[in-house]
C-alpha cells in the first residue's frame, strides 16, 4: 500500500511501514525487504490491506510526532488503534543510533514491550542526538495515548543523570534539541522518572532503530551494513513469533 503519509505492506505475516520516498512503491520494498530475509516466495494477499494502511498510517504519525509537530485527529487516532491502552503507567525502553558512513541517524524504543522505531530524516549528528529523539517521541507517544505515569530506561547517562538527579542548567545556552526535552520533562513533572540500563547485545531499541535504517536502505535499493542485515531479521523474527523473545 503506497499512501501519501508512508508506505505500509505485509510480509510473511508480519506489517510494516516506513516513510514515503520519491519514486518508490511498498510493493518494490516488500521484494527487497523479502531478498535480505531469505523468504523464496511472495504472494499477494488482499486480505492484509488493512495492516498495510495501518502501518504506513503509523510510520507517518511517528514522523509528526518526532519533528515536534502538533498531532491532528487522524494521528491521534492511528496511534491508539496501534496501541490501545490497558494500564496507566508507561515503561519506555530507549535508543538510539548514528550511522557511521554517513551521519544519519534514528531510533527505537519498547512502549510497555511494543516495539517501535523511525528514521530521522533529513537529521545528522551524533548517538546522543539519536538517544535524545527517542526520549522525546516515546515520551510524546506515551502521553498522547494517555499514559498518567512514565518510566524511562536508558543506555544514555547523560540524559539520565541530567533527569534523575535535575543537572538542568537552566542558564547556559542549551541546543534546541535539548530545550524541547527539558520542557517535556518539566511538563510531565514527578510522573516521569529516569534510571539508566546497560545496553546489551540484544537490545530491543537499539535493533529497532538499526531496523529502521535497513528499511530505509532498503526503499533506496543501498546495500545494509551487517548489523542492518542482522536487525532486518531478528526483528522480523520477532515480530512473527509476537511474544517476549530477544531481538
Amino acid at each position: 500500500m503506497t499512501a501519501p503519509e508512508g508506505l505500509g505492506y505485509v510480509l510473511d505475516g508480519v506489517s510494516y511501514g516506513l516513510l514515503p520516498l520519491a519514486g518508490v512503491t511498498a510493493a518494490a520494498v516488500a521484494e527487497r525487504h523479502a531478498a535480505a530475509i531469505e523468504v523464496q516466495q511472495l504472494t499477494p494477499d488482499p486480505s492484509g490491506e488493512a495492516q498495510a494502511r495501518q502501518a504506513a498510517a503509523l510510520a507517518g504519525a511517528l514522523t509528526w510526532l518526532v519533528d515536534g509537530q502538533p498531532p491532528d485527529a487522524q494521528t491521534l487516532q492511528t496511534l491508539k488503534q496501534d496501541h490501545p491502552l490497558t494500564t496507566s503507567a508507561a515503561c519506555l525502553r530507549t535508543d538510539g543510533s548514528a550511522d557511521k558512513g554517513d551521519g544519519s541517524l534514528s531510533l527505537g524504543y519498547l512502549l510497555n514491550n511494543r516495539p517501535y522505531g523511525t528514521l530521522l530524516r533529513g537529521a545528522q549528528g551524533h548517538e546522543g542526538l539519536a538517544e535524545r529523539a527517542a526520549i522525546y517521541l516515546g515520551l510524546t507517544h506515551a502521553r498522547l495515548l494517555g499514559y498518567a505515569a512514565y518510566h524511562v530506561q536508558s543506555d544514555h547517562k547523560f540524559h539520565v543523570r541530567r533527569y534523575d538527579e535535575r543537572l538542568i542548567h537552566r542558564g547556559r545556552r542549551q541546543s534546541p534539541s535539548l530545550e524541547r526535552l527539558d520542557a517535556l520533562v518539566d511538563s510531565l513533572g514527578p510522573a516521569v522518572t529516569f534510571a539508566y540500563v546497560p545496553t546489551l547485545d540484544t537490545d530491543a531499541p537499539h535493533r529497532m532503530a538499526l531496523h529502521a535504517r535497513a528499511l530505509d536502505r532498503l526503499a533506496r535499493s543501498e546495500a545494509l551494513s551487517r548489523a542492518q542485515a542482522v536487525a532486518l531479521r531478528r526483528v522480523h523474527y520477532a515480530l512473527k513469533a509476537s511474544g517476549p523473545v530477544l531481538f
